[in-house]
C-alpha cells in the first residue's frame, strides 16, 4: 500500500467490521466524528464510483472519498441508517401489493437517471439485502460494487457477477449488461416482496403476476426496456392515487405483515397483556395506587413489546442493537429491554413511596 494511501487511511477509525468476507467496516473520522461505511474492492468500474462521487443523486448513498491503489479501491461513503428490505421480509413476511408497489416505484426513481446516462450504469445487484428503508420510509440502494457502464458494443460482459437468483441471464455471460438487467432484478425482487419466495421457487400468483413475467423474461428484449414503461405497468395494476407509502410502518408490531395469521396472533397478544394489567390486584395497593400501578404495567408491556419488535427502526439508534452480527445484536437487544424495564420500575417505586407512603 503507497505511503499517501495510509495517510488518506489513517483518517478514518475502524469502528466494526460489517462484512469481514467483503472487507467492508464501519469507521469513524478521526476530526469529524462522523461515521462512514469503507469498503475495499478489487474488482470495481472506477467511472461508476467517480460519477456518483460528482454527482450524488437521491436514493444512493454519497460517496465521500475515492482512493485507488493498484488494483484496490478503498470507498468511503455515507452511512445509512435503517433496516434492509431482507430484514424487514424475515420480521414481518410476505408484503402487501400496496408496499411492494411503493418499494419498486421508489427503486424506479433511483434508477432512471442512471439508465439514462451515455453509457448507462446498471447496478447488477438489486435485491433485498441492497436495499435499506429509512425510518421514514425511504429507499436507499447500496453496494454499487458489481454496478458497471452498459459496453453496448460488446456481446458479452468481461466480468461475470451477481448474485444468484436475482442476477440476469445475461450476466453469466450469454450478453451484455443493460438496462433491462436490473429490470429482470426488479422483477424476482418484486416476487420475493409478494411471496418470500424467488420466482423459481414459487412464482406469485395475482394481479402482478404478467408484470413478474414480463420483467424475467430470459431474452432482455421481452422485458420491459425502461423502468418508466415498469412504472406504468404496476401502475396500471394499481392506481399510485392507492398506494400508501410508509402508513403500515406506524402499525405497532404484529400488524406491519400482510399475513392475517401474524395479525390475529399480535392481537391475541395485545389482548391478553391489556386484560392481565388492567385486571391487577396488590395486596397492599387500592384505589388510585392500583390503578398506577395497573397504568405501569400496560406502558411497560407495550414499551417492551414496540422494543423488542423493532418499531419505527429503533433498534438503529441503540448501540449493540444495531449490530449486522446475530449474537451482539440479540444481546444488545435482551439488555436494552432489561434497562427499560429498569428505568420504568425505579421511578414507580419513587412515586408511589411518595404519594402513597
Amino acid at each position: 500500500m503507497k505511503l499517501e494511501t495510509q495517510l488518506r487511511l489513517s483518517y478514518y477509525k475502524k469502528i466494526a467490521i460489517v462484512d469481514e468476507e467483503r472487507d467492508v467496516q464501519l469507521v469513524q473520522h478521526t476530526e469529524s466524528g462522523k461515521v462512514f461505511v469503507l469498503k475495499a474492492l478489487h474488482i470495481y468500474d472506477a467511472g461508476v464510483f467517480s460519477y456518483l462521487m460528482e454527482n450524488p443523486s437521491k436514493g444512493t448513498p454519497s460517496i465521500i472519498e475515492l482512493i485507488e491503489d493498484d488494483d484496490t479501491l478503498y470507498v468511503i461513503e455515507e452511512y445509512i441508517s435503517g433496516n434492509s428490505l431482507r430484514e424487514i421480509l424475515q420480521s414481518s413476511g410476505p408484503l402487501s401489493i400496496e408496499e411492494a408497489v411503493e418499494y419498486i416505484d421508489q427503486l424506479c426513481n433511483i434508477l432512471r437517471p442512471l439508465h439514462r446516462l451515455n453509457p448507462p450504469i446498471v447496478h447488477r445487484d438489486i435485491k433485498p439485502s441492497n436495499l435499506i428503508v429509512t425510518p421514514d420510509g425511504v429507499v436507499v440502494l447500496i453496494d454499487f460494487n458489481s454496478a458497471k457502464e452498459s459496453e453496448c458494443s460488446k456481446n458479452q460482459d468481461t466480468v461475470l457477477i451477481g448474485t444468484a437468483g436475482y442476477a440476469a441471464p445475461e450476466q453469466y455471460g450469454f450478453s451484455v449488461s443493460k438496462p433491462t438487467t436490473d429490470i429482470y432484478a426488479l422483477g424476482v425482487l418484486l416476487n420475493e416482496l409478494m411471496t418470500g419466495q424467488l420466482p423459481n421457487q414459487e412464482l406469485y400468483k395475482g394481479p402482478l403476476e404478467p408484470v413478474i413475467r414480463k420483467c424475467t423474461q430470459m431474452d432482455p428484449g421481452q422485458r420491459y426496456q425502461t423502468v418508466d414503461q415498469l412504472q406504468q405497468a404496476l401502475r396500471q395494476v394499481l392506481p399510485k392515487s392507492k398506494v400508501k407509502p410508509g402508513f403500515r410502518g406506524w402499525l405497532p408490531p404484529g400488524f406491519r405483515s400482510s399475513n392475517p395469521w401474524i395479525a390475529a396472533a399480535a392481537s391475541l397478544w395485545y389482548l391478553f397483556f391489556t386484560a392481565l394489567s388492567l385486571s391487577l390486584e396488590l395486596e397492599d395497593a387500592h384505589g388510585a395506587e392500583l390503578t398506577l400501578n395497573r397504568g405501569f404495567l400496560l406502558f411497560l408491556f407495550l414499551s417492551e413489546t414496540l422494543l423488542i419488535g423493532n418499531y419505527r427502526n429503533i433498534w438503529a439508534q441503540l448501540p449493540l442493537a444495531k449490530s449486522e452480527k446475530l449474537l451482539i445484536k440479540t444481546t444488545g437487544i435482551l439488555l436494552w429491554s432489561f434497562l427499560l424495564l429498569i428505568g420504568s420500575f425505579i421511578p414507580l417505586v419513587m412515586i408511589t413511596s411518595y404519594l402513597f407512603r
